[in-house]
């Protein structure tokens, strides 16, 4: 078996049928799609089953509800691939994504993360297209100082199977487990290789676990977590964009709980995003971290208050 397709599903009836036709569009042989069904309480395992009749490479695994670090560890542990992904049900594959993928592992063995492009977003208006272009990368720092911070998501990657050895999903994470799992793999210095070959089809859930900003304190806790782990200094030029995307989110967590999490420090030029970013980082330099968060609750209360 090449790879294996982990797909947690929970009360997913209205985009299930959806994922798993663009799963097997794909038409690629010697490849499992695992379904591990958190005790849904809606038609989701009939489905899962249903399909699971039709097609000898699907899998359904039926667990009592208790999470998706949980679903995907289940499946991680049935898995009989050389190689695994992570699919969410309510997103999807494009068209003729999987078999130039596995191509590519085929040819290079050497590679143990292949990270392909993506469209986030689907159906809104930010939906945006990000090819992540051609490359290879032997140091895990190499493809984090390349913007890899800003999608480290399981998603939109293969993993070797031997990289979850002893390692599983925090289930004691109940949000952004996914970046705290790529710490993890990140420190096993994996070889990591980006092609613009296929596409993951991300669809925003407005209602799920990004919408809403009273997780990014969360968020930014889980991600310097990460970076100590990897031990990351901020304060050294090929980072500062990194905190700049941390000052970002702290805006934000400082919003929600008043507590400041980054540590202050300077940022070059070259960190700036256009004027906003330009503005922000003006506002960091004069006014330091703590000042700075306090006039941008202010400026957004502000806002609210004249809508």
């Amino acid at each position: 078996m090449v790879l294996s397709i982990i797909i947690p599903i929970y009360n997913a009836e209205d985009t299930l049928r959806r994922c798993l036709d663009s799963v097997l569009s794909q038409g690629v042989d010697n490849c499992e799609t695992v379904l591990v069904d958190d005790g849904s309480t809606d038609c989701s395992g009939e489905i899962a089953e249903e399909y699971s009749r039709k097609y000898e490479n699907i899998v359904v695994l039926r667990k009592l509800n208790s999470g998706q670090s949980a679903a995907r560890n289940y499946g991680l542990d049935k898995a009989k691939g050389d190689y695994v992904t992570f699919i969410d049900s309510d997103d999807e594959l494009a068209p003729g994504t999987l078999r130039p993928l596995l191509n590519i592992l085929h040819a290079h063995p050497e590679y143990d993360i292949l990270e392909y492009s993506f469209c986030e977003h689907m159906g809104y208006y930010d939906e945006r297209y990000v090819d992540i272009g051609n490359h290879i990368y032997h140091n895990t720092i190499d493809w984090l100082a390349a913007s890899g911070y800003q999608h480290c998501w399981m998603w939109n990657k293969l993993f070797r199977r031997e990289l979850f050895d002893s390692l599983r999903f925090p289930q004691h994470l109940h949000r952004f487990e996914d970046l705290w799992m790529m710490g993890e793999l990140l420190k096993r210095n994996p070889v990591i290789a980006t092609t613009s070959h296929g596409k993951y089809l991300y669809h925003w859930n407005n209602g799920g676990l990004m919408a809403g900003t009273w997780q990014y304190a969360d968020l930014i806790n889980v991600q310097a977590d990460v970076i100590r782990k990897l031990g990351i200094d901020t304060r050294q030029r090929q980072w500062h964009k990194l905190y700049m995307d941390m000052y970002n989110i702290q805006l934000y967590a400082y919003i929600q709980t008043g507590n400041i999490i980054i540590s202050p420090q300077k940022v070059a030029p070259h960190a700036y995003n256009g004027i906003q970013g330009l503005v922000k980082s003006l506002a960091l330099d004069i006014l330091g971290l703590k000042q700075s968060c306090r006039l941008f609750k202010f400026f957004i209360k502000q806002i609210k208050n004249n809508r």
